[in-house]
């Protein structure tokens, strides 16, 4: 399990994440949920260690983040940001390599390219490898990114080890269809004890692939649940500013958000009326 304990971040007099409590089952899918500014970035960097609470832990199978050494933590977490800048022009093939440097003593094995080959092949960018990286579109890269991650952490996803999945906002770039051709294999992930906690914008990839909806406002931890406890009017309305209706997906057993135009009005707070519905 991966878990967050009371965490607090502040940037000067800023506070970005106040008194956050987040649980990371094996097996699960958790989309983070929120508006521009909620804290949902920092809470992931939070996790990842890259920010360090002012108060608060984060440990990972009850062990502080701090205290795993970084070639364990290697070999048991992988992290997707939005926006990964690679200054030298290596190929796809290299960049998704990269993903086995924990698993190797200096040098890549026969069986490490075979490895990087193949999560190229399960994202469908294997036809990519000899292209050099930066030339490729935003939504080619991610892919590559998703495959370089899945090379990190094939060893523990071939023996079925709890391992950790986390990713900032990964379908920006995607179209529709590899959109949903991601989330299939986010959502395929889960079967082999993998966790995995998303942030994402779309409320509706949320309710249709998700176990879990955390959603953040002003960088408190505003509801938590399923996505058929988390996705009320009210709510979704008060979390985002901005009403909707819920109706169930025609095809899908899940709720399906639909926004309402405000036309210049605000929608009015329900506070923490709303938020107390959701454990």
């Amino acid at each position: 399990m991966l878990e967050a304990r009371d965490i607090t971040v502040q940037i000067g007099d800023k506070t970005l994440v106040d008194r956050v409590n987040l649980k990371l089952e094996p097996g699960s899918f958790c989309a983070v949920l929120g508006k521009n500014g909620a804290g949902k970035s920092t809470l992931l960097k939070t996790l990842t260690g890259d920010i360090h609470p002012i108060s608060g832990q984060v440990c990972m199978e009850g062990t502080l983040l701090s205290h795993i050494k970084p070639l364990t933590l290697a070999r048991k977490r992988a992290v997707m940001m939005q926006n990964t800048q690679l200054p030298f022009a290596f190929t796809a093939f290299e960049v998704v390599l990269m993903g086995r440097t924990p698993h190797t003593r200096g040098f890549e094995t026969h069986d490490d390219r075979r490895i990087a080959m193949s999560c190229m092949a399960e994202t469908g960018v294997d036809h990519l490898a000899s292209r050099s990286y930066p030339t490729l579109s935003g939504g080619e890269k991610q892919r590559v990114q998703l495959a370089r991650i899945l090379a990190q952490l094939h060893d523990a996803i071939e023996n079925a080890d709890p391992c950790y999945l986390l990713l900032d906002e990964p379908l920006s770039s995607l179209d529709m269809s590899h959109q949903h051709t991601l989330m299939h294999h986010i959502r395929r992930l889960t079967q082999r004890n993998v966790a995995v906690l998303m942030i994402l914008h779309d409320l509706n990839l949320a309710a249709q692939y998700a176990d879990e909806v955390t959603i953040l406002k002003d960088g408190r931890l505003y509801a938590l649940g399923t996505p058929d406890e988390v996705f009320r009017p009210e709510l979704i309305g008060d979390a985002f500013d901005c009403p909707v209706h819920i109706l169930r997906h025609p095809e899908f057993d899940c709720p399906l958000v639909i926004s309402t135009a405000l036309h210049g009005k605000t929608m009015p707070s329900t506070g923490n009326r709303v938020a107390a519905a959701v454990r």
